[in-house]
């Protein structure tokens, strides 16, 4: 099979990755069932941090990042957290999957050090509720 092609099941036809449905017979390709966290929670995109309480599960990317000679390191959290406290720069959670510990999620104000070279952005919260409480 050539890369970047699929074959229909039934009838053999080669169409592209990204179809939905082969285009000779019209059946419809199986795909990969969405994850857990996806099927069981509903996510809130738009939210005000500062309304968060503890317990509250969010979701976190982004984040203060190191700059050096033109390379980035990304000093963020990623992952899936629990709140445990606010204060007037952040988050205090810690890791619910394979992000274990305590840490901070910066939420404050974004900033430049020159003499640490260090990018302080906000991260990118999305706040995850059970879908059978909602």
């Amino acid at each position: 099979m050539p890369r970047g092609k699929k074959q229909c099941e039934s009838c053999g036809h080669l169409t592209g990755p990204r179809s939905l449905h082969c285009p000779n017979c019209k059946k419809s390709f199986a795909f990969k069932p969405k994850s857990k966290e996806h099927k069981s929670n509903k996510i809130i995109k738009s939210f005000n941090w500062r309304e968060l309480k503890k317990g509250d599960r969010i979701k976190v990317s982004g984040g203060p990042y190191f700059v050096s000679n033109g390379e980035s390191v990304s000093m963020g959290y990623r992952g899936s957290f629990v709140v445990d406290s606010l204060d007037n720069k952040g988050i205090r959670a810690f890791g619910v999957d394979k992000y274990s510990g305590f840490c901070h999620i910066y939420m404050g104000e974004n900033s430049k050090d020159d003499s640490t070279g260090m990018l302080k952005i906000r991260h990118n919260i999305k706040k995850l509720i059970k879908k059978n409480n909602v």
